[in-house]
């Protein structure tokens, strides 16, 4: 079964399975995966997946995005960071930089 996310008709991402690239674990669920640090950007829904095995946090490249409404979506985005003071990440290269950060400070590697 595929992992299915949606933000009220702005977008929409699916991911058939997700393999981590430490522990090479697969799944198609949330049973051996974490997707709390998932983020919405202005690409869409880009999903940060962590590995309930070895706690590998990262972005999976078989995400499959879409946008619904574009023009929606970056309203949404805008107010969130607004809300949150986040910064608003704009594609999934920000993304995964996010993610790679977030790993880094996990392994204590963060300088």
């Amino acid at each position: 079964m595929a992992l299915k996310f949606r933000l009220r008709g702005l977008a929409e991402t699916f991911i058939d399975e997700i393999v981590c690239p430490s522990c090479a674990v697969r799944g198609s669920d949330d049973q051996y995966f974490a997707t709390e640090f998932t983020k919405v950007t202005l690409e869409g829904i880009i999903v940060i997946a962590q590995c309930k095995s070895c706690g590998e946090i990262f972005v999976p490249t078989t995400q499959r995005l879409g946008v619904l409404n574009p023009p929606e979506l970056r309203v949404a985005v805008e107010k969130d960071s607004q809300t949150t003071g986040e910064s608003i990440l704009s594609d999934f290269k920000s993304v995964r930089v996010a993610a790679e950060k977030l790993n880094a400070e996990r392994k204590g590697e963060l300088h």
